[in-house]
This record gives C-alpha cells, structure tokens and sequence, in this order.
C-alpha cells in the first residue's frame, strides 16, 4: 500500500511549491536498508540495534502496522526505514512531509550547487547525518537514523527530483493502468520495481552479487548535491517520458496523458535496480560515518 504524502519545500528564488504524491515503495525502503545493514561490520550493526532499542513502542506499533505486522514484531532496519512515510500524517512529524523532494526549475540544465537551504531532501540527508553523528544515544537519534534510512532511498527515486507544476510525474497518468500505477511518479515508485517479481530478499540477494561491481567513496555533505543532480539527469532522458527538451534545453511539461513504450519496464528496471544498489552504498557509507 502507498500512502499519499504532502509534496511541498521550500526554495531559494525560482523554486516552486508541488501539491499530494506518493513515496518510494516500502518494498525499495526495505531493499536499500537491508542491504545497506547487512554490508556493515558488526559493531556497526549493534548501534544500530541499539538505535532501534531506543524507538518509543508506540512508534514501533506504528511501523509494524504500516508493514502489515502484528504489533510486537521485533524492529529491523528495514522495517524501520518506513516509519517516515509511516508518520505523515501524525501532526507532530508533518513538519518532515517538506523533506520527502526537491522541486527545480524547468530550465535548469544541471544540479551543481545547493538549490536549498531547508525544507528539502539534500538537506534533510546532511541534517540528520550531523543529528544521528553528534547526539548521545535516544529517541532523537533513532530518529535521524530512520530518516536517514529513508532519504538515501528518496533521493534515488529519480522523479524526487523533478518539477512541482506536474507534481513530480504525478499528473502524468497514463491512458491505460500500469498494474495498479495510474501515473508515472506512482510507477517508478512502486510498480517498476514489483515488476521483476521478486521478493525483498531475492532483491537484497541479487543486488549483493553486484556490491563490489561500484565503488563508492566516504561521504562528505556535498555529494548529495551530485546525488540529486543524478536523479535529475535521469529524468530529462528522451527515454523516461517525462521532459522533453525545447530549443533551450529547457524542460516542457508533459502530455497529462502518456502510453509508455511496450519495452519500458525493460528498458529502465535496470537502472532503477542500480538506484537501489547505489543508495544502499551510500547508506554505508553515512552509517559508517555516523554511527
């Protein structure tokens, strides 16, 4: 089940604001946090636990409910990297709704320095990684860590990074239902990656095979600018259906209605099984760093 979330930040000059969309797939949640634990030395792994330890009960009971769980599961981190979807519409987590995307301009050719300074997935990531690094061991700090779980697989989702005049794809729909997807934010979210039919741990298996096959280096806050402007360049590809460039390279809104290419789940599966494989490499390295 995808919840709905408030699509909304808040940018410098030439920002624009965005209305109701979906988030990445509890399914592409639990992918990149699984892995992501599972390639950490194992003091890494007892923080975490710890972490996790520290999470209220009521907020657990929350996290079980979302996964379709009996309410005295015991925590994982995959399950865990749900909970931000989990609380959207809790009044006194609303606040993080903003953090979920990033809206750029339309004419905009590349993403080459902070186009935020708050309200926004590169900062959501560079706040709490300095939030779960410098805070002594509590509710506050399994916080960070959760979001942090959660933003690594947001800002690998390449239509987080898009345009608010269409809600991100979201009012892309297509002519005819993909599956259970109406619109294209909604299947590359979700759909695409249901589309191989394999389980979470046949994904977590799959992409393990390919672990070494990318190198990633430590983190340092000013990647996630670089990390956005990938998803971004992903989104502007002829391919996508989703910009089709003008004279001026500047993006043009789409049709309100499409019909994908009859290879496109083909097509693009792979680079969104790269998506996941590069964010939970990243996820380690933060955690690494953090923890």
């Amino acid at each position: 089940m995808i919840k709905t979330l408030v699509f909304l930040t808040l940018f410098s000059v030439g920002m624009l604001y965005s209305q109701p969309s979906f988030a990445l797939s509890k399914l592409g949640h639990k992918i990149v946090c699984q892995l992501a634990f599972d390639h950490l030395s194992t003091s890494k792994q007892q923080r975490i636990t710890q972490q996790l330890n520290a999470v209220p009960r009521k907020q657990q009971t929350i996290i079980n409910n979302y996964n379709r769980l009996n309410k005295n599961t015991p925590l994982t981190f995959a399950n865990a990297c749900t909970w931000a979807d989990a609380i959207k519409s809790q009044s006194n987590f609303k606040q993080y709704n903003k953090w979920h995307y990033m809206n750029v301009p339309r004419d905009l050719a590349r993403i080459s320095k902070p186009l935020c300074s708050r309200n926004c997935i590169p900062q959501a990531i560079i706040t709490h990684h300095k939030q779960l690094k410098t805070s002594p061991r509590s509710w506050q700090s399994a916080q960070a860590l959760l979001f942090l779980g959660h933003w690594l697989g947001d800002i690998h989702q390449p239509l987080h990074i898009s345009y608010a005049s269409d809600l991100g794809g979201n009012k892309v729909r297509f002519v005819e239902n993909r599956g259970q997807c109406k619109n294209l934010h909604q299947y590359w979210d979700s759909c695409l990656i249901k589309s191989s039919m394999r389980t979470k741990n046949e994904w977590v298996e799959r992409l393990d095979h390919d672990w070494n096959s990318i190198s990633i280096p430590d983190f340092y806050n000013q990647q996630v600018w670089k990390w956005a402007n990938e998803s971004y360049q992903l989104i502007r590809k002829p391919s996508f259906q989703y910009c089709e460039l003008s004279s001026n390279k500047s993006c043009l809104k789409p049709q309100d209605t499409i019909t994908l290419s009859e290879n496109y789940a083909q097509q693009h599966l792979p680079i969104m099984e790269k998506q996941l494989l590069i964010a939970a490499k990243r996820l380690t390295r933060i955690l690494e760093a953090s923890l």
